[in-house]
């Protein structure tokens, strides 16, 4: 957020100026401020100069140097910035390969503006959902010493915060109402993603496999999520182990 302006802060890194100025005139005029790079190298050093960090970042995928993927891996590292991917590139291998370095969205290339704005404002309705932070009526799931703050949209492992993109939060918030309890694969593709990811199940193994990852490097033992081949997914009540985990 602009604090100056108040206003949502949205880069834009594309390799084609054209590009650059007709996507930046349009936010502009939907009511957002924006900045933009016109590599993924000029991205990387402007986003490491940027206080506060962009609200969102619109990636394109095939730029010279370095392309969006590895751009968007190097931010992932350091912040929980969301992002959509704009590209030519249509095949599933790209998509997935999106999905996997946590990518809230994926526009392909030509899009309507109208399309873009859309899927903007619903990336961040979702990204912004939070109250003040000294709000007392915070909102917590836990499960043993995972804990997760909902309005705040923070996730902590015995305390520890552990970084996650705007699906993964969204695909643990749902595993921690019931853990335990198995979820087939359409209720939390719809739940997650929306009615139209719905029979995606290689969404939903990619966003699995990195929330496993991740609480596997923040030090919890044993698995997180087990998988049930052509049913669903089942998240490891850990209630009755917090003593031995914590």
């Amino acid at each position: 957020m602009n604090e100056e302006s108040g206003l949502p802060l949205i880069m834009i890194v594309d390799d084609e100026s054209k590009i650059r100025r007709i996507v930046a005139a349009n936010l502009e005029r939907a009511g957002y401020d924006v900045m933009s790079a016109a590599d993924g190298i000029h991205a990387l050093e402007i986003f490491a100069r940027q206080n506060p960090k962009p609200d969102l970042i619109l990636m394109d995928v095939m730029m010279p140097e370095m392309d969006g993927f590895e751009c968007a891996q190097a931010i992932q590292n350091q912040s929980d910035v969301p992002f959509i991917f704009m590209t030519t590139k249509t095949d599933s291998s790209s998509k997935l390969k999106g999905f996997e370095l946590g990518a809230d969205d994926y526009v392909c290339k030509p899009f309507s503006m109208e399309e873009l704005l859309a899927r903007i404002k619903v990336v961040l309705r979702r990204t912004q959902s939070k109250t003040n932070s000294n709000d007392p009526q915070l909102t917590y799931l836990v499960n043993g010493p995972i804990a997760i703050c909902v309005e705040k949209r923070e996730c902590r492992l015995n305390g520890q915060l552990v970084h996650l993109s705007d699906i993964e939060f969204r695909l643990l918030s749902v595993f921690l109402k019931d853990p335990g309890v198995l979820h087939e694969h359409d209720e939390l593709l719809h739940k997650v993603w929306g009615a139209s990811a719905v029979g995606e199940v290689q969404y939903l193994r990619v966003a699995c496999t990195r929330l496993r990852r991740k609480f596997e490097e923040a030090g919890l033992e044993g698995g997180l999520i087990s998988a049930y081949s052509g049913v669903g997914y089942v998240l490891r009540d850990l209630r009755d182990e917090e003593s031995g985990l914590s």
